[in-house]
């Protein structure tokens, strides 16, 4: 045989173990692939973050020929806390259980263990003992032949780590690299679950928060409803004798009498705009509501309309711009506008001329957004929220009528559109109200 040949053989036998080793690392890749598919797949039918860390200990045990491992964690005192054993683990523990549980939690993260925690990275030792940062292991402890150690990170730092220890022969960087790959599955499994619990748990206050809501409406609505029945029958008593006094001879009755009559009689008015206004709100909470497309230009012709007796002999100069057509309901959306500028022709009266504009706003991506502005009286800027509470005033009754009802009802209603209500003004410098309401497509 030439020496041509000999070198053949020889470039043949170096081409067949490149061979073999490119299928050795081929196959190792595809068994890591599958290894994170099958991660991937089982882990959401786990029940607990223990099930998931069983699974990836034994998919990191099968795929790198280890015959222990552990999933663990840095708690908030910088010790390590061991969250699950490896079946093989367990099973190599000497000790009952409960007991080993109970010593791998809260470890001081010295010897080997904090030099990849440290540094961030993963690291194999196939000698431990003789290892200088080596402090052996505790008492109950399987035996370290050689240790394979994977850092967690999440939120750009280290949670904790995966061991692996007892491999055959030792750990290579071929088992270095799977690992840290197989790390990142880890602990987007982990994290996944623990999303999911934390979902589960939100959804479940905010459902247990939403009844509770719904119940406390219930109350308010049925409380404000009888209520208010239970007092228009004594209030209907006070207006007739009121009225029977009234028919008798007033002559017998001197001036003052004849004023408590005539308070008498203004209270029990006042009493029974405000029982209306409270049956209103009431019912505000319980009708359905009817969505359609709401063309706010004849809303405003329409509010106007009915307050054509509050315009009545006045000096009004109106700025009326182009309004939008909205989605909501139109009867609600009338009771808004009416309040609007009712209010707005109420704080305007002492006014000559009084002006009262009509606007909206729409180059918002989300919202229109309405306005009513008035030159009247306007209020105090730093107790704007207020105007839309229950009962709230910032002018007294016998400067302005009202029952405090109509700016709560306003906010009611547009709360349920899915809107905001605000208002902004000075004192002796008029006020603007606004709402808004979401933006819909036309089709």
């Amino acid at each position: 045989m030439s020496r041509n040949d000999k070198k053949s053989r020889a470039d043949l036998e170096r081409e067949l173990r490149d061979l073999r080793q490119e299928e050795d690392q081929a196959l190792r890749q595809v068994a890591l692939l599958q290894g994170i598919v099958r991660l991937f797949r089982e882990t959401p039918e786990c029940k607990s973050e223990e099930e998931v860390a069983e699974l990836c200990l034994s998919m990191a045990e099968t795929l790198s020929g280890s015959t222990i491992s552990f999933l663990g964690e840095l708690n908030q005192e910088g010790s390590f806390d061991t969250l699950t054993l490896s079946t093989a683990g367990w099973a190599a523990c000497p000790m009952a259980p409960s007991e080993a549980a109970e010593l791998l939690r809260n470890m001081p993260n010295h010897g080997i263990n904090p030099i990849g925690l440290r540094e961030g990275r993963s690291w194999f030792i196939n000698d431990p003992a003789s290892h200088p940062a080596s402090v052996g292991t505790p008492p109950g402890h399987p035996p370290i032949h050689c240790f394979l150690g994977v850092p967690l990170r999440f939120m750009g730092g280290i949670a904790g780590m995966v061991g692996l220890a007892n491999k055959e022969g030792g750990y290579t960087p071929a088992d270095q690299q799977e690992m840290e790959a197989l790390s990142v599955a880890f602990v987007e499994a982990l994290n996944r679950l623990r999303a999911e619990r934390t979902i589960r748990e939100l959804n479940r206050e905010l459902q247990r928060n939403l009844q509770q809501a719904t119940a406390a409406n219930k109350e308010l609505e049925a409380f404000s409803y009888s209520v208010s029945h239970d007092l228009r029958a004594p209030l209907r008593h006070i207006t007739g004798f009121v009225e029977l006094l009234n028919k008798r001879d007033t002559g017998v009755l001197d001036e003052k009498s004849r004023h408590y009559l005539q308070v008498i009689s203004e209270a029990a008015q006042k009493m029974g705009a405000l029982i209306d206004d409270l049956l209103s709100f009431s019912r505000m909470g319980r009708s359905e509501m009817m969505q359609t497309w709401v063309d706010l230009n004849q809303a405003v012709r329409e509010a106007l309309a009915d307050l054509a007796e509050e315009t009545r002999d006045r000096e009004i100069i109106w700025d009326i711009g182009p309004l939008p057509r909205v989605m909501g309901d139109r009867a609600m959306l009338h009771l808004v506008l009416v309040n609007y500028l009712a209010n707005a022709l109420k704080f305007s009266r002492s006014r000559k001329p009084a002006r009262i504009e009509i606007g909206a706003v729409t180059d918002h991506p989300e919202e229109t957004r309405i306005f009513v502005r008035d030159n009247g009286v306007g209020f105090d800027n730093r107790y704007a929220d207020k105007l839309f509470g229950l009962f709230q005033r910032l002018h007294g009754t016998e400067e302005f009528e009202g029952t405090g009802l109509g700016l709560a009802n306003v906010r009611r209603i547009v709360h349920r559109h899915g809107g905001r209500t605000w208002a902004e003004g000075s004192v002796d410098g008029g006020a603007t109200f606004w709402f808004s309401l979401p933006k819909w497509e036309e089709e």
